[in-house]
C-alpha cells in the first residue's frame, strides 16, 4: 500500500512540475510575441504629412501600413483609451475605444496599423489617428471601436527598447508637423515652480491639472496630469533633474504628458541657490524697518534704513530713500544671508528694481564679498560691484514723478568668479539730501541661480 501511495505521489509531482513548466513557458512567450508577416509601407512622419489643415478630418483611402513601438500606454491612468507609438521618424497618438490597453499593447510592444479607412486629424495641433464619426451632427475623431481593433491593429514583438529623445526646450516647436510632437522626449535640468502641490486634483471635482516646470534659464513648460492617474495625489518632487514624457501641444502651449510618476527624476539641487521675493510681508509690515532673519539692514541714520513696502499681494518688496534723513551723504546697506555657490557651476544673480521721485544720479548697485563677517560694519570687508552693466532704472532719471515705475529685471549678472565660495550680496544705496539725490528705490525678486 505504501509503495502504491509513493508511486502515485511521484506521478502527481511529475505532472505538477510539467504543468507549472508549461504555464511558465506560456507566460514568457505569449501569443503575438513575434512580429507578424506584415510590412509597413510608410512612416509615421509621412502619414502625418497627409494632414495639413488643422481641424480637418483626412480619411485614408489607400492601403497604408505604419509600424511603431508603444512608448506610452494607459497603465497609470494618465492616458485614457489611447496609446502613443513611435518609429524613427516621429510619434503619433492612437485612439482606441477600449480600456486596459496596456495588457495587450504595453510599452515596448511593436504594433502594425492598417490605416485604410482610418482618419487622421488633430486636437488643437496634436495629431491623432482614429475613425471619423458624427457626434451631435458634427464631424468628430473617435477611437477605433473595440470590436474592430484587431482588424486595424496587429500586435508584434514585445520588450523592444524604448529610449526617449533628449532635447532642449528650444528644439520643441508648436507647428502641427513638428518632429517631436507625439514622441517620447527627455528634458534635463528642470524643476517644479511650486513644490507644495500634488501632480493633479484629488478632490471630488477630479479636474486635470497643469503644473509649470522650469529650467535654470527660467524657461517654463507645462506638465498636464489627469485626476484619474494613479499618481495624481502624490506630492511633486522638490529637486531638479530630468523628465521623460510625451510631447504635445494645445495651440501654441507646449505640454508634457507623463506615463507615470517615475518619469520625473528631480533629485538634484534646485536652480535657485538663493531666492527672496518678500512674499511673507503683510499689510501690517508696511513702512517698518526690514528685519528678515539672516539679512542685515545697516545705515548711519536709522531713518535711511531699508523699509518694507506692501502694495497688495503683487507689490511686496523693500524700499530705500535718503529723503527726510537730513544727511548730506547717506549710505544704506541691505545684505543677504551667506550664499554657498557650488563649484563647477556658473552662478547668476538677478534682481528687480523700480523707482519713485527720481532726482538722479542717486545710485543703487549690487556688490559681492567673500570676507564680510556678517556684522554691522560692512565697510571693513572687501566688496566688488557686480551690477556694473545691470539695467537699473532711476539711477540717472530726473522725472520726479510720485508714481513708481514698473519693475525692471537686471538680467543675469555673472557670479562665476565666485563658484566654490560662500558669498554675501549687498544692495548699497548712496544718496545726498544737500545734492538733491533722494530717489526712492524698490528692490524685489532677488535670486541666485546655478547655470
Amino acid at each position: 500500500m505504501n509503495k502504491i501511495l509513493k508511486t502515485l505521489t511521484a506521478v502527481i509531482l511529475v505532472a505538477s512540475i510539467s504543468l507549472l513548466s508549461a504555464c511558465k513557458k506560456s507566460f514568457d512567450n505569449p501569443p503575438g510575441a513575434a512580429d507578424p508577416a506584415i510590412v509597413a509601407n510608410t512612416s509615421i512622419k509621412a502619414l502625418k504629412a497627409l494632414h495639413t489643415s488643422s481641424g480637418a478630418y483626412d480619411v485614408i483611402t489607400s492601403d497604408l501600413v505604419i509600424s511603431g513601438v508603444v512608448v506610452a500606454d494607459d497603465k497609470s491612468g494618465n492616458l485614457y483609451k489611447q496609446l502613443y507609438i513611435q518609429d524613427a521618424t516621429g510619434g503619433l497618438q492612437i485612439l482606441l475605444d477600449a480600456t486596459n490597453l496596456y495588457g495587450t499593447y504595453p510599452v515596448g510592444r511593436r504594433i502594425f496599423i492598417k490605416c485604410k479607412d482610418l482618419c487622421i486629424s488633430d486636437y488643437n495641433g496634436t495629431m491623432e489617428l482614429g475613425v471619423k464619426a458624427t457626434v451631435a451632427g458634427l464631424p468628430s475623431l473617435e477611437g477605433i471601436p473595440g470590436n474592430l481593433i484587431s482588424k486595424y491593429v496587429v500586435g508584434g514583438s514585445i520588450n523592444n527598447p524604448v529610449t526617449p529623445i533628449v532635447v532642449s526646450q528650444n528644439q520643441l516647436g508648436t507647428g502641427m508637423q513638428d518632429q517631436y510632437l507625439g514622441s517620447l522626449i527627455q528634458l534635463d535640468g528642470y524643476e517644479f515652480g511650486d513644490t507644495t502641490v500634488t501632480f493633479s486634483d484629488t478632490s471630488v471635482y477630479k479636474s486635470t491639472v497643469n503644473l509649470d516646470i522650469k529650467n535654470c534659464a527660467n524657461q517654463t513648460i507645462i506638465i498636464r496630469t489627469s485626476a484619474y492617474a494613479n499618481f495624481a495625489g502624490r506630492k511633486v518632487p522638490g529637486g531638479n533633474g530630468s523628465v521623460v514624457a510625451i510631447y504635445t501641444t494645445f495651440g501654441s502651449t507646449r505640454q508634457l504628458i507623463l506615463r507615470n510618476a517615475e518619469d520625473v527624476q528631480f533629485a538634484g539641487g534646485r536652480c535657485n541657490l538663493f531666492e527672496e521675493y518678500f512674499s511673507s510681508l503683510t499689510s501690517s509690515d508696511n513702512n517698518l524697518d526690514f528685519t528678515f532673519p539672516g539679512w542685515k539692514n545697516i545705515a548711519p541714520n536709522a531713518t535711511a534704513l531699508y523699509k518694507n513696502a506692501v502694495f497688495g499681494t503683487s507689490g511686496k518688496c523693500v524700499k530705500v530713500t535718503a529723503f527726510g534723513t537730513g544727511l548730506n551723504a547717506d549710505t544704506a546697506w541691505l545684505i543677504t544671508p551667506p550664499i554657498a555657490l557650488p563649484a563647477a557651476t556658473t552662478p547668476q544673480l538677478q534682481f528687480s528694481t523700480a523707482y519713485q521721485f527720481a532726482t538722479g544720479p542717486t545710485t543703487i548697485h549690487a556688490f559681492v564679498s567673500t570676507n564680510y563677517n556678517g556684522g554691522n560694519t560692512p565697510n571693513t570687508a572687501t566688496w566688488t560691484q557686480v551690477s556694473n552693466n545691470a539695467q537699473i532704472p532711476g539711477n540717472t532719471a530726473t522725472n520726479n514723478s510720485s508714481t513708481y515705475s514698473s519693475f525692471a529685471n537686471t538680467g543675469n549678472i555673472s557670479l562665476a568668479a565666485y563658484a566654490g565660495q560662500t558669498v554675501y550680496i549687498a544692495f548699497k544705496y548712496t544718496g545726498s539730501v544737500s545734492l538733491g539725490r533722494t530717489t526712492n528705490f524698490e528692490v524685489d525678486d532677488v535670486r541666485v541661480t546655478r547655470q
